[in-house]
C-alpha cells in the first residue's frame, strides 16, 4: 500500500516503474478491503489504518481500497506479479492520467475543477504528489504544515515572505494567495479573498495611523476598499525572492558554464524511486533537474562528513568543429586524481533521460544497502527480468532479450578518461559494464598550475556502436570525477544535463 510521497528534486530519476506492470483483469475482489488487509495490515503503523479511518475509507460499497485502486482481483491472486488496476507506486506506477482520474471522479466538481489546466498537472505532478491520504495528517490541508510540502520544489519560499526567514512561522499558508489546482496567478485567488494573505500581517487600519507609511501610500490604500483591487495591483513581485535569486526551473542553452559535481551518498535508484521524497514525480516523468537545479553544493554538504570536499566545480564547454563534437572539461585539483568519466544517452532509455548517472546505480551494487556479495556492476533496470527481492537476487534478461533492447536504443554509453595516462575507455551499459579501449574518440589532457584540462573529440554522424551524435539530436549526459581517496561510488557526480545542436531547451548547445 502506498505511503504517498511528496515532491523532492532533485532530482530524476528513473524508470516509470521498478518492474513491468502486468495488466489486471477488470474484476473487483469479492472480499474487498478484507482481502487487502490480509497483506497490508502489518501493525498499528500500517498506512491502511489512516485511510480506512478517514473519508476515503468508504466501506459501504464493499470495495474499500478498490474505490481508488480500481478493480484489482487479479492483484489479490498474484500480488507480487500483478499490479492493482491503478497503482500509485512505489513498485508499480500507473500513468498520471489514470492516477488523477481516480481522484477527479469525486473532486472534479469541487476544488479541483480546473486541475486539467493547472501548471502542476502540466509539469507531471499528480494529486498524490502533494496529497497523502495514507498519513494521519495530509500536511497540505493544515496551514502550519502546508509550506513543508510546497517548499520541497518552491525553494525560494523557504525564506518566507519578503525573504524574512525569522518570521516564516508567521507566514500565511501558501493557499491563502495561490491556488495549486488552477493555472491562474495569485491575482485571482487574492481577488477572491481580498488579499487575505497580505492582511495576515499588514492591517490597513493600523497602517492608516502609522507614521512609517507615507500620505501617498495611505491614499492608495483607500482604493483597497474596492472589491476589484488586491495588494498586487501596486506591490508586484515583492512577496517572495526575486526570480534572479533562485535557480531557473528550466534549462537555458549555453556553450559553456560551470557545473557542480557533488558527493551523492547512497543515492541509488531504488531509494530514489521508493523512499526519496520526490519519488512520485520521478516515477511520473520528472527529472532530477526539475527540483534540484542549483542545489548540488548543498546536497553534497549534507553528506560532507563522508567525502571532502563535498562538491567540485568543473567548467564544461561544447563546440562543433566541422564534423566533430568538441567537449572540454577544466577543474582545479591535484595531479594524482584518478579519472573523469561521462555517461551519454540519446533518449532511448527513459530512466537515464530522467536520472542520468543515478539510473545505473542500484542498491545491490558492492558497498550499497542491499549488497549480498553478488559483485554486480552498474546496470539499467530495463535489463532485469526480475528485480532483487527478499531472499532472491535480481535476474538478468536473456541474451536475445538484451540484444533486442540494444537494438531499441535502451542503453547508455560510458567514457572514462584515465588521468594518469592519455587513454580513454568506453563501454555500452545495459546489463553490466565491460570497458574496452577505443580509438574513435580523440583525447588531449594537461595539468598545469593545479588545473586539469581534458579535451575530447567525437566524430558526428558516427554509425558505429554507441551513441550517435547528429545535428538536431538531443542528448542526456552526466559527469563523474574520481579523486585519489574516493574510488568507486564515492565519486563526485553531476545531475543529468542535456546537450543539443542549436536547441532552445537544453543545458548546453554545440554550435
Amino acid at each position: 500500500m502506498l505511503t504517498c510521497l511528496r515532491l523532492g528534486i532533485i532530482c530524476y530519476l528513473l524508470a516509470a516503474s521498478t518492474t513491468a506492470v502486468t495488466q489486471p483483469s477488470a474484476e473487483y475482489s469479492p472480499e474487498g478491503a478484507k482481502k487487502c488487509l490480509s497483506c497490508h495490515d502489518f501493525g498499528p503503523e500500517s498506512p491502511v489504518h489512516n485511510v480506512l479511518a478517514g473519508s476515503h475509507g468508504d466501506m459501504d460499497s464493499g470495495r474499500g481500497c478498490e474505490n481508488c485502486h480500481g478493480p484489482s482481483a487479479a492483484h489479490t491472486q498474484a500480488p507480487t506479479k500483478t499490479s492493482p488496476a491503478v497503482s500509485f507506486g512505489p513498485r508499480w506506477t500507473a500513468t498520471t492520467a489514470d492516477q488523477d482520474e481516480q481522484c477527479l471522479a469525486c473532486h472534479e466538481e469541487g476544488i479541483a475543477r480546473h486541475w486539467k489546466d493547472a501548471l502542476h498537472m502540466v509539469n507531471n505532478l499528480t494529486c498524490v504528489t502533494c496529497h497523502d491520504i495514507h498519513a494521519e495528517q495530509d500536511k497540505v490541508l493544515f496551514e502550519r504544515q502546508q509550506a513543508e510540502v510546497c517548499t520541497v520544489c518552491h525553494k525560494a519560499q523557504k525564506q518566507g515572505i519578503h525573504g524574512m526567514q525569522k518570521r516564516a512561522a508567521r507566514n500565511p499558508p501558501c493557499t491563502e494567495c495561490h491556488n495549486p489546482h488552477d493555472h491562474e496567478s495569485a491575482q485571482a485567488e487574492m481577488l477572491d479573498n481580498h488579499s487575505g494573505g497580505c492582511r495576515n500581517c499588514h492591517d490597513l487600519v493600523r497602517m492608516a495611523d502609522s507614521k512609517r507609511v507615507s500620505d501617498k501610500a495611505k491614499s492608495y490604500h483607500k482604493v483597497m476598499a474596492r472589491p476589484d483591487r488586491t495588494c498586487l495591483a501596486c506591490h508586484q513581485g515583492i512577496a517572495h525572492a526575486s526570480p534572479e535569486s533562485v535557480p531557473a526551473m528550466h534549462a537555458t542553452p549555453v556553450s559553456a558554464r560551470q557545473v557542480t559535481l557533488f558527493y551523492p551518498g547512497i543515492a541509488d535508484s531504488d531509494w530514489l524511486l521508493q523512499q526519496h521524497p520526490g519519488s512520485q514525480p520521478l516515477r511520473q516523468g520528472a527529472s532530477c533537474q526539475q527540483c534540484h537545479r542549483g542545489e548540488e553544493a548543498a546536497m553534497g554538504a549534507s553528506r560532507g562528513d563522508i567525502v571532502q570536499p563535498a562538491s567540485r566545480e568543473v567548467q564544461v564547454s561544447f563546440a562543433r568543429e566541422d564534423e566533430q563534437l568538441l567537449m572540454t572539461l577544466q577543474w582545479q585539483g591535484t595531479e594524482d586524481e584518478k579519472s573523469i568519466a561521462l555517461m551519454w544517452g540519446d533518449g532511448g532509455n527513459a530512466a537515464f533521460r530522467r536520472g542520468g548517472c543515478f539510473a545505473a546505480c542500484h542498491s545491490d551494487l558492492p558497498g550499497m544497502s542491499r549488497d549480498r556479495g553478488q559483485q554486480t556492476s552498474k546496470y539499467l533496470k530495463v535489463s532485469r527480468e526480475q528485480q532483487q527481492r527478499i531472499g532472491q537476487p535480481s535476474i538478468t534478461s536473456s541474451e536475445p532479450a538484451l540484444e533486442q533492447l540494444l537494438a531499441q536504443g535502451q542503453f547508455v554509453e560510458m567514457w572514462r578518461v584515465s588521468l594518469a595516462s592519455a587513454t580513454i575507455d568506453t563501454a555500452l551499459l545495459l546489463a553490466e559494464v565491460t570497458w574496452q579501449p577505443t580509438n574513435l574518440i580523440w583525447i588531449n589532457k594537461s595539468y598545469s598550475d593545479g588545473r586539469w584540462t581534458v579535451a575530447l573529440k567525437q566524430k558526428l554522424d558516427n554509425t558505429g556502436v554507441g551513441v550517435n551524435f547528429v545535428p538536431g539530436g538531443r542528448y542526456t549526459f552526466g559527469i563523474a570525477l574520481n579523486g585519489v581517496n574516493n574510488p568507486g561510488g564515492k565519486h563526485w557526480v553531476s545531475l543529468p544535463m542535456t546537450l543539443s545542436f542549436g536547441g532552445d531547451d537544453t543545458d548546453f548547445t554545440a554550435e
